[in-house]
């Protein structure tokens, strides 16, 4: 009997023992398997001037030129976006993010002293449209890099992300033009034409993109996290550099390349899906 009681005892204790490794060894394991994370993200991005020219000349009916100061500031923009980021260890992560940044920026005209004489006003009528013209400019982009975060087991997750790739520019961030109503015989509804101040030779449609960022993620529920984030998104943009040549029927500008700086602000909810599981080998 006493016998049998110990047997039973050390057959108990090693049960126990064995138990204990295995789960210590599974929970090892569960921190190392890769954690997929799907991210649906929305935000704003601001920015300040992008270029200003301090002259421009253009010409009018009479032979006479007028002098005019140029710019194009950027407005309050917007961010939406779907991301992924692969954690193959607790603590680093593979990230990839496609988005759309709306770029959206507005021209400036000032005369630099009093319009010629022209009884049409045509640069006049065209600088007051162009002043503040609010234009449509984007860009679409493909990034990826790397992820970090501090506490992977905590419900505040501090972390910081890297990331950079290719963009595809909507609209042309250099063309500067207004509306003129050209006076006709009928004054109710008098047709509208354009007036070019400045234009590019060949728009600029690719660029590189790159997104520095740092934020925190919020364990909700189970397979469910918020994220806040602060970005610093650099870009390169074509900008004026110089005039252009009034001896052309468009003015072509001198143009070249600006890194801009654009802060950023974004939320996202993101998905966590089961840990991906690597069949087991005996």
């Amino acid at each position: 009997m006493r016998r049998a009681s110990l047997r039973s005892i050390a057959l108990l204790a090693c049960t126990a023992l064995a138990s204990a490794l295995a789960a210590n060894r599974a929970s090892a394991q569960s921190g190392e398997r890769p954690l997929l994370i799907i991210s649906m993200t929305g935000g704003f991005l601001t920015g300040g001037t992008l270029w200003t020219l301090d002259r421009q000349l253009a010409p009018v009916g009479s032979g006479e030129i007028d002098s005019l100061a140029l710019g194009r500031y950027f407005r309050t923009g917007y961010i939406i976006g779907v991301g992924a980021t692969v954690f193959r260890s607790p603590h680093f992560g593979i990230a990839a993010e496609v988005a759309f940044l709306g770029l959206g920026t507005e021209s400036r005209c000032a005369p630099r002293g009093p319009y010629a004489l022209d009884s049409q006003h045509i640069n006049e009528q065209a600088c007051v449209s162009a002043q503040g013209n609010r234009l449509p400019t984007n860009a679409t982009a493909l990034q990826g890099g790397v992820a970090w975060r501090a506490l992977p087991e905590a419900r505040v997750q501090p972390y910081l992300r890297a990331i950079g790739g290719l963009a595809l520019l909507g609209g042309s961030f250099v063309e500067t033009r207004g509306l003129v109503a050209v006076p006709t015989a009928d004054t109710t509804r008098p047709p509208v034409v354009t007036r070019t101040f400045l234009t590019e030779r060949s728009r600029r449609e690719l660029t590189w993109i790159a997104t520095l960022s740092a934020g925190v993620m919020l364990d909700l529920s189970p397979g469910y996290l918020l994220r806040f984030e602060a970005r610093d998104i650099l870009i390169g943009l074509p900008v004026v550099t110089g005039p252009g040549s009034i001896d052309t029927t468009l003015p072509v500008a001198q143009t070249g390349d600006r890194t801009v700086h654009l802060p950023a602000f974004t939320v996202s909810l993101e998905l966590v899906l089961e840990p991906l599981r690597r069949p087991r080998r005996y």
